[in-house]
């Protein structure tokens, strides 16, 4: 169905309950088996996600009505009617009322299709709410969209933006005349991420029993979009096989040299290591230790007893002359390590110190400039080390924010490098 075309299917005969397989979108083949790709439900939740996967696949979840959310994990089920079909995926959505940070619930996703070996996504389902205006929710959302496909650095194919051909927007209700001003926010949204993202569309409300039985077929499906289950799922039958082969969701192994987190960056947390600087990972030690110390004054003792001896046999007092030069080694290493404090620390001795003291990770001293080791500005982690990151580094979601208290913010990309 084209953004500008008519909303209902119909034959040449002109009856609509059976989906019309119109030509399909760069390649794809109604009827082809999929069993190895999947069709991911995003959006803001109350918008019918669930609702959509049971009338599709026939399946039962369970579902809710407003902005409290029903689906509490992400899950994949089979489809039970198109057998053979591609998984579908459901998700707790964005913008739930009950607390939960969209990036959050993003990441779960992406984790969910990893570890579940669902690489190939035939449709992103974006279920929205009918708005001509591209509101804030819109491009978060539009943002995340996007991510399922990021640029692969490893080869000449730019795939950023590949999704949008595989994207499918279904509006709940109608509030315009026409199609098109009712998806204009979420379509502008997805331009924004990528210029020829060209998203197919459709809008439809669940037709209640007074409407079945008040209104003219014609008028419910056509002018009110009031559609049964069964009109719903033919409809996006015939959407779906306008979309092409599925995309494939490539997840890399990479890995931050400032926090140590290896994985795809998308699954990465946003919190890191602040910034980087030389310092040291030991301790200040006395510069001479107290065995050095000891053998100092051990030899200026055992000279002391050897020049008295020599001055008793010459009866010679000026023998003694050579006792400061015995006694001067320990003298001097003996006051050094008594007048040697840290640069910040009190001295021993009436105001007066030295600040000698040596780091025990390199022997280096205290003041001398720079350091031996590469750490965190904020945190004094060892740079690039898995110990637990002290910023984060992207503004968090209203959400996030109660999650996140006591870290700061600290605008920065994770330095990535590609590993085995």
């Amino acid at each position: 169905m084209d953004q500008s075309g008519d909303e209902t299917f119909l034959d040449k005969s002109g009856i609509d309950e059976i989906p019309l397989i119109t030509k399909a979108r760069n390649g794809s083949k109604p009827g082809d088996k999929s069993t190895d790709s999947c069709i991911v439900l995003v959006g803001t939740t109350g918008t019918g996600k669930t609702s959509t996967l049971n009338i599709y696949t026939g399946n039962d979840l369970k579902v809710g009505e407003g902005a409290q959310s029903v689906t509490g994990t992400t899950v994949s089920v089979e489809d039970k009617i198109h057998v053979g079909g591609p998984k579908w995926i459901d998700n707790p959505g964005w913008s739930d009322s009950e607390g939960r940070s969209d990036n959050l619930v993003f990441k779960d996703l992406l984790r969910h299709m990893q570890v579940n070996h669902c690489y190939n996504v035939k449709a992103v389902v974006w279920c929205i709410m009918p708005t001509p205006r591209m509101d804030a929710n819109l491009q978060a959302q539009a943002k995340f969209i996007d991510m399922f496909t990021p640029d692969d650095e490893k080869t000449s194919e730019n795939e950023a933006g590949q999704i949008w051909n595989n994207v499918v927007i279904i509006c709940k209700g109608k509030i315009n005349p026409e199609k098109s001003a009712d998806v204009q926010g979420a379509v502008m949204a997805s331009k924004q991420n990528s210029v020829h993202a060209e998203p197919l569309s459709i809008r439809y409300e669940f037709a209640a029993p007074e409407i079945l039985e008040g209104t003219t077929e014609k008028l419910r499906k056509e002018s009110l979009r009031m559609l049964t289950p069964g009109e719903i799922r033919s409809e996006l039958e015939v959407l779906f096989s306008k979309l092409p082969v599925p995309v494939p969701v490539v997840f890399a192994n990479q890995k931050c040299l400032s926090c140590g987190q290896e994985g795809d960056p998308r699954l990465m947390t946003d919190t890191c290591h602040r910034n980087k600087k030389t310092g040291h990972t030991g301790t200040l030690t006395q510069r001479f230790s107290r065995p050095e110390v000891g053998a100092a004054m051990g030899f200026g003792a055992v000279g002391t007893v050897a020049l008295s001896i020599a001055a008793a046999a010459s009866a010679t007092p000026l023998v003694l002359i050579g006792l400061p030069l015995v006694l001067a080694p320990g003298l001097t290493l003996g006051g050094h390590r008594f007048l040697n404090t840290a640069s910040d620390g009190a001295s021993a001795c009436g105001g007066f110190k030295i600040t000698d003291m040596r780091w025990s990770c390199c022997n280096a001293p205290e003041l001398s400039p720079g350091g031996c080791t590469e750490l965190c500005d904020l945190c004094g982690a060892v740079w690039g080390s898995s110990a637990k990151p002290c910023v984060m580094i992207k503004h968090p979601d209203i959400n996030m924010q109660k999650e996140m208290d006591g870290y700061g913010v600290h605008v920065k990309k994770h330095d990535l490098v590609h590993i085995e």
